[in-house]
């Protein structure tokens, strides 16, 4: 199993909104295309902080999915756009992970 831990930085003021785009739209869109949301989060001393951390059996299904939802119309013509309205231009970090041996998620 490897795991993406995504962090965005999110305009002034539309953490809210982004909030509920993600909880609302994004995320059931993202499972819709076999996504397994591990989990997603704010930073209390960082408003302008979101978090989230997906899961994937392999690299190959990674780039699979990556693939199916980032080259789909529906990423093109409304969710894209929205993410841009929403986040800094600067404002994505993705890292992999890998779990340890003694690790609960393996």
């Amino acid at each position: 199993m490897i795991y993406e831990l995504r962090e965005y930085r999110i305009k002034p003021g539309c953490l809210q909104e982004f909030v509920r785009f993600m909880d609302e739209e994004l995320l059931p869109f993202q499972a819709s295309k076999g996504v397994t949301v591990v989990g997603s989060f704010t930073v209390p001393q960082d408003p302008s902080r979101y978090v989230w951390i997906r899961a994937f059996a392999n690299e190959r299904e990674r780039e699979r999915i990556c693939q199916a939802v980032y080259g789909s119309s529906e990423w093109e013509e409304r969710f894209g756009p929205k993410c841009d309205e929403l986040m800094e231009a600067q404002g994505l970090q993705v890292s992999l992970l890998e779990p340890t041996p003694g690790s609960r998620l393996q």
